[in-house]
């Protein structure tokens, strides 16, 4: 109910996460309807989809020196790149 009550509270949130971040969808939407049809990724498969959604909606001109600083700061400290913006 918690978590319910958190998606629809933010929703707007949580559609922009959904947007650019095809591990979180996965783990938190398509997993949970589809349980049958459960998809579990490795680190590099995981790697590879986040790579190939991770900027577009997520960067413009303003922030994007930002993003990249903060990125490297977490892979630094061991954070996925996957999991550095939730």
């Amino acid at each position: 109910m918690k978590e319910e009550k958190r998606l629809k509270d933010n929703w707007e949130e949580e559609f922009n996460l959904i947007r650019r971040n095809p591990i979180y969808f996965i783990d938190l939407y398509w997993n949970k309807l589809f349980p049958d049809e459960m998809i579990e990724l490795s680190d590099e498969e995981k790697q590879k989809f986040y790579n190939k959604y991770r900027i577009a909606p997520l960067l413009n001109d303003n922030n994007i020196r930002e993003y990249f600083k903060q990125a490297k700061e977490l892979r630094d400290k061991g954070v996925k790149d996957w999991e550095a913006f939730l």
